[in-house]
């Protein structure tokens, strides 16, 4: 009972959504098939304001060959597609829009009156598909008015079954038999393929419908609608003045992802009792004219002429997956062979540097781990050269360049340091593990800089890459020797050589910016001096506390930890990897069990080293603490901190150790229960489109805060800024709720500030 208790007081009934599915597209738009790109809805962003400018912007992308083919065949005759066509005639270039139905079919299928929404706001398109405040019926006229004005090379009742590559680009196949051969492909067909279904009986009968055409049919009818978003209640408003009653099931506690303006009139509409609303509810069964509903207190049927399911729908999977289109979050061949070559280079790292201190076991895994990193690596390199790319980007190159250096480097320090006895610039692989560490920090951090323009990114990057060279790098293996040995540091009964650096441990600057018990060498240390004991409690009790509260647990692990700084800077391309699964939410407070024996050897080790002179029969603690710290060392520091943390970068995210394990951010978690800091939304602009979430390498699913305007207080949040800056109505910000009130923080993350 009182762990369950515990966790859920963690929680504070953090909403735990998942994402949906989308294929995986770079920042040009450009799926893993080469000249092949997505625009619009696709690309996870439901607005059609934003899908318009999607098909002029793909343009830059799209690349130029000299010959009889078409330079691209546009998949889809919706806002997207024909904006990316009226771009492709205003360019003079050779183009095909294949549409499988009629222009703007999908906007044909909406409920007639429905409200149309321009957003964002101040945003303004370049396309020359305009996108205003509207009316179904008046966005359709203003459409075809376009086309009518601006005629397309379209082929309307094209629906295209396959894309084949062939050696100069693309063959693409339709259910009439036509075959098209093109340069590139741009598919934007919408996200609207198969409807979500509920699996339930009497769910193919006759009167249940998965949209709503005309309002009209409902007339004197008994019907129910399904689902809680903006198309659920949309059609539950226009229903209204024509159905005899309605009723609106939905499996929430509230309409969170529905527009405020939908919400006001639902509930008005409730009030008037033209509308019955079951929260927290779900449909058990359809027959002829009744639905069985359940909730969590009992079960009861209801009449219903007219069923409407409308709780969304599925993007085409099928049609990826059948033309080799890579899904986010898919895992291939070329994955897991990387996943291998990386955790087994990991643990070579991790082990092999820790094999000068420890038993000879870890050389003997270390070298294992060695030949079958470069038997993988060799492997993944051939299948990414076989795989082969479209066209030249320096990026790319320059990265694959820095890991085979890095790789190479180790790898060869640590060969000829174990079995030759040669220290290249007489130093152990530790130095150089945490030079190529610092390193990578610095470069990948600069990328991030210039990647992610925000005045909040900018400084937040700086203090990552400052901290990490200086305290982990520079001080302990260059600065403090150098300094000792010319005398600057004291002599030898000095309080720097005996209380900060006794017997020379300049490893021991660590501690200054690692924090117990993500240090363990901090209070666990059989020599521990009075300034270790002071500033080590200090540090984890009295200084995080304080930044926590004020600024949130992001204060530390977003702006000074060294395995944040890899994760915001080696990590940041990789964000989106992170699961959201229930899985995921489940292992994501594990880490407070690692504190727990964390903190239970600690005391106990500190009793002994404190409490033995007191009474001699406490030194029982220390021996207790020592015999089982060794486990600790190599299962949480080594193998899960370092083999883990680092093995999983490319796979799951840079953040899996802080999320799931690190014990430091679990100490944290109980600090930012009671913190001030808030990640506030402005829900009136809130599109539901969850790339908050998706961004999330923390897996928090930000989306349900926002779109409900609940200030976002998760204790899992490292203020890493990508849900605000990425965000693309500025629906969050960051600031502090100090009980009466919010206060914005004066740094913003947003784009461009």
């Amino acid at each position: 009972m009182w762990p369950k208790f515990y966790f859920d007081w963690l929680r504070n009934s953090a909403p735990t959504g998942s994402v949906e599915v989308y294929p995986e597209i770079s920042d040009t738009y450009e799926t893993n098939l080469p000249n092949v790109f997505v625009i619009g809805d696709l690309t996870g962003v439901p607005l059609l304001k934003m899908a318009t400018e999607s098909g002029v912007q793909v343009w830059k992308y799209i690349p130029k060959l000299e010959n009889d083919r078409l330079d691209v065949v546009i998949i889809g005759g919706g806002p997207a597609g024909v904006s990316c066509a009226l771009e492709a005639k205003r360019l003079g270039k050779k183009y095909l829009v294949l549409e499988s139905n009629l222009p703007f079919q999908t906007i044909q299928s909406y409920p007639n009156q429905k409200p149309i929404f321009a957003e964002p706001k101040g945003f303004e398109s370049s396309s020359a598909v305009r996108i205003v405040d509207t009316t179904k019926e008046n966005l359709l006229a203003e459409l075809n008015q376009i086309l009518k004005k601006n005629p397309i090379n379209l082929e309307t009742n094209q629906r295209v079954i396959q894309i084949k590559k062939d050696s100069i680009g693309y063959v693409l196949e339709t259910e009439s038999g036509s075959k098209f051969h093109t340069n590139s492909v741009v598919i934007a067909m919408g996200k609207s393929g198969d409807p979500k279904t509920l699996g339930i009986k009497g769910e193919t009968s006759e009167h249940v419908f998965y949209r709503l055409i005309d309002p009209k049919e409902t007339m004197g009818k008994s019907i129910v609608i399904v689902g809680g978003g903006d198309t659920a209640l949309e059609s539950a408003i226009l229903c209204s003045s024509y159905a005899k009653e309605i009723t609106i099931i939905h499996r929430g506690e509230e309409f969170n992802k529905a527009k405020s303006e939908n919400k006001n009139l639902i509930h008005d509409l409730e009030t008037k009792g033209k509308i019955k609303i079951r929260f927290q509810s779900e449909l058990t069964e359809i027959t002829s004219s009744t639905v069985f509903v359940k909730n969590k207190q009992s079960a009861s049927k209801l009449n219903a002429d007219s069923v409407y399911i409308l709780i969304g729908t599925l993007p085409p999977i099928g049609f990826f997956k059948k033309i080799g289109i890579k899904l986010q979050n898919e895992k291939n061949a070329l994955d897991w062979i990387g996943l291998t070559a990386l955790v087994s280079f990991a643990t070579t790292a991790y082990f092999g540097k820790a094999s000068f201190y420890g038993p000879f076991w870890f050389s003997l895994l270390a070298s294992v781990s060695a030949i079958l990193s470069v038997i993988s690596f060799v492997l993944y390199g051939l299948l990414l050269w076989k795989q082969g790319e479209s066209k030249f980007d320096l990026w790319k190159l320059g990265k694959r360049i820095y890991f085979i250096f890095a790789f190479l480097y180790f790898l060869s320090v640590y060969f000829i340091s174990t079995y030759a006895g040669f220290h290249l610039f007489n130093k152990y692989p530790s130095f150089h593990y945490t030079f190529l560490y610092s390193l990578t920090i610095l470069i990948f951090g600069i990328r991030r800089i210039f990647v992610r323009k925000t005045e909040y990114i900018f400084y937040q990057t700086l203090s990552l890459i400052g901290i990490q060279v200086f305290f982990l790098f520079l001080l302990p293996e260059i600065i403090l020797p150098k300094l000792g040995e010319l005398g600057y540091l004291g002599n030898s009964d000095g309080f720097l050589r005996t209380q900060v650096f006794p017997n020379d441990a300049y490893w021991k600057a660590y501690g200054f910016i690692l924090a117990w018990p993500l240090s363990m060498g901090v209070l666990y240390d059989g020599g521990l001096t009075t300034f270790w004991l002071l500033y080590g409690i200090s540090f984890s009790f009295i200084l995080i506390p304080l930044l926590v509260y004020f600024y949130g647990k992001g204060a530390y692990c977003g702006w000074i930890c060294s395995c944040g700084g890899l994760a915001e800077t080696l990590g940041d391309e990789y964000r989106q990897k992170m699961p959201h699964t229930r899985a995921a939410y489940n292992w994501e407070h594990t880490g407070q069990y690692i504190l727990l024996v964390a903190a239970i050897l600690t005391i106990l080790k500190l009793v002994g080293v404190f409490g033995k002179s007191i009474l001699p029969s406490l030194v029982i603690g220390e021996f207790v603490a020592d015999s089982i710290k060794w486990i600790y060392d190599i299962v949480v520091d080594i193998g899960l901190a370092g083999v883990v943390g680092v093995g999983l970068y490319f796979f799951y995210s840079g953040r899996v150790w802080c999320r799931m394990f690190c014990p430091l951010a679990s100490l944290m978690h109980i600090y930012a229960r009671f913190s001030q800091f808030r990640i506030f939304s402005d829900k009136k602009k809130c599109i539901s489109c969850n790339i908050c979430t998706k961004n999330c390498h923390q897996g928090i699913d930000v989306m349900s805060y926002a779109s409900r305007g609940i200030p976002m207080d998760s204790v899992q949040c490292v203020r890493c800024s990508a849900c605000v800056s990425l965000c693309p109505t500025d629906v969050l910000q960051f600031g502090k709720w100090n009980g009466e009130k919010m206060v914005i923080d004066s740094l913003e993350a947003k784009t461009g500030n």
